[in-house]
C-alpha cells in the first residue's frame, strides 16, 4: 500500500477537491495488487462520486457511491490504518441523502453531511 498516496488523497478529499482525489486514488489503484486493489477501486469510485455530488449529477453519484460501499464493506474497521466504518457511514448517508432529493421529499443534498476522512492513529511502540 502506497501510504503518501493514501494521504494525498485523504487530503484532497478532506479539502473537497474530488478531481484531484480521484487522481491521485487512480494512482494508488493503478499499483495496486491483490486486495489493496479491491480497497483503491472503493475509494476511487467514492472519490467519483463525491465528486458528481458536487456537480449536481445525482444519478451518476449514487451509481457510484452505492459501488464504493460493496467493495469497502469488505475490509471491516480499518484498512491500513484508514477508518473504513466512518467512510462507509458517510457514503450509506450520502446515498440516503441523494435518494431523498430525487424522490422530491428534500430540495438540495445537504453537503454539510459531506465526511472528512482519517487515517487511524498509530500506538507509539
Amino acid at each position: 500500500m502506497n501510504q503518501d498516496v493514501l494521504q494525498l488523497t485523504i487530503r484532497s478529499f478532506n479539502l473537497r477537491r474530488y478531481d484531484q482525489a480521484v487522481q491521485h486514488s487512480a494512482v494508488g489503484l493503478d499499483t495496486a495488487r491483490g486486495r489493496d486493489e479491491a480497497f483503491w477501486l472503493g475509494l476511487h469510485e467514492a472519490c467519483e462520486g463525491y465528486g458528481f455530488v458536487a456537480r449536481g449529477q445525482l444519478d451518476r453519484a449514487e451509481v457510484k457511491l452505492i459501488g464504493a460501499m460493496q467493495k469497502l464493506r469488505n475490509f471491516g474497521f480499518r484498512y491500513e490504518n484508514f477508518e473504513i466504518t466512518v467512510a462507509l457511514a458517510a457514503v450509506r448517508r450520502a446515498v440516503e441523502e441523494i435518494r431523498a432529493v430525487r424522490a422530491g421529499y428534500k430540495r438540495l443534498f445537504d453537503v454539510s453531511i459531506v465526511p472528512q476522512w482519517r487515517l487511524a492513529a498509530k500506538a507509539d511502540d
